[in-house]
């Protein structure tokens, strides 16, 4: 398979219907494609991001009668893991793959990135092209994408920022392609969409 290595079949694999089964052949057969393509792209990332990375491969999701719909590989500044902090997140679901920045969890830093994301609002508004098609991805559905984000408004980063806050939702923006899409996707195209996207992120991972 040509581009990053992810075909047909590592997306059928969200098909299967028996929630465990779909689990056990998501852990043996696309966690280790994600694995590996989370190396591959940490040494540019890292200098996208203007600061050493550390790559953490998501475990997949485990709960009674709930089937996984989606499977993550995440780039952030901590070796202890991605949990309430900012990350760059590689997506795969049933019918996309996903460029993200994402802020999942509580921490102690959530403070002083609603802070940052307030201050640089208007900056964040006026960056335009890149992103153009910027998605909100939390609580979506899976399946048909979300709207496109108004990120030339400085009022929707600030709500962003708003789910910062302690107690809040976190944030869960990116940029998808569909499964066909990926298939002739390039490692230097999925870098050149997570440089569009690294301003959001040096804005987070900079705050103090």
């Amino acid at each position: 398979m040509a581009g990053l290595g992810l075909g047909p079949p590592d997306f059928a694999l969200f098909e299967i219907s028996d929630p465990d089964e779909r689990a056990g052949e998501l852990e043996a057969k696309l966690l280790p494609k994600l694995s590996g393509l989370g190396d591959q792209c940490l040494p540019g990332l890292a200098r996208v991001a203007g600061k050493e990375l550390f790559v953490h491969t998501g475990k997949v999701p485990r709960r009674k009668g709930q089937a996984p719909e989606e499977l993550l590989v995440a780039f952030c500044d901590t070796a202890k893991g991605f949990r309430g902090v900012p990350y760059l997140g590689v997506v795969v679901t049933r019918l996309h793959l996903h460029a993200r920045v994402g802020v999942r969890g509580e921490s102690p830093r959530r403070v002083a990135m609603q802070r940052a994301l307030d201050r640089e609002a208007a900056n964040l508004a006026r960056k335009g092209k890149p992103f153009r098609k910027l998605r909100q991805f939390q609580d979506w559905n899976f399946e048909e994408l979300p709207e496109l984000a108004p990120a030339h408004s400085a009022a929707f980063w600030m709500e962003l920022g708003d789910e910062l806050a302690p107690g809040g939702d976190g944030l869960d923006v990116g940029i998808a392609w569909t499964c066909e899409e990926a298939r002739s996707l390039s490692l230097g195209d999925l870098l050149g969409v997570f440089r569009d996207l690294s301003p959001l992120y040096k804005v987070l991972a900079n705050a103090v």
